[in-house]
């Protein structure tokens, strides 16, 4: 597990990354945490389920190791807490799904999707947080078709 951690840190580090959005260009008008606070009351659990369909699609495609990390201390009342840092790809897509949304829609833990012969790190926190590590053109033009076949953008990070 220590490698797979190093492995994800190791990604992570790096200041070019690119994240799924729901806006196609940044907002830095102050009215932005108003639409904020609408998004995560009307339209959280739509992107939810448009984020697992993209997931599951994409660990279809390549060969994947899943792992939640990140849940907090007490994580014995939490749904999913006995995954943590267990690879979970064995398990039905359905059952991935499941818990995708639920870190997704309850903002616990994390889910960190490696594309390991693709160099590639899918990061998912609570929220609207996905961010996609590592530089390979292959995976990042698949991922950038399904998530506009989702109305969603493909963002580069600004470094």
């Amino acid at each position: 597990m220590k490698k797979i951690l190093e492995f994800i840190e190791t990604l992570q580090s790096s200041e070019s990354y690119h994240f799924i959005d729901v806006l196609p260009e940044t907002i830095s008008h102050v009215g932005y945490f108003e639409l904020e606070e609408y998004l995560l009351i009307n339209y959280l659990d739509d992107f939810s389920q448009k984020i697992c369909r993209i997931i599951i699609k994409l660990i279809t495609y390549y060969d994947a190791e899943i792992y939640l990390t990140e849940f907090p201390e007490e994580k014995s009342r939490l749904k999913f807490y006995e995954y943590e840092y267990k690879n979970i790809r064995s398990k039905s897509l359905q059952e991935i799904h499941k818990i995708i949304s639920y870190i997704i829609k309850n903002g616990i833990s994390s889910v960190q999707i490696i594309f390991p012969k693709k160099n590639i790190l899918v990061s998912i926190h609570g929220e609207f947080s996905v961010a996609i590590y590592g530089e390979n053109k292959e995976v990042l033009k698949l991922v950038e078709k399904l998530v506009n076949q989702e109305n969603l953008f493909l963002r580069k990070s600004i470094s």
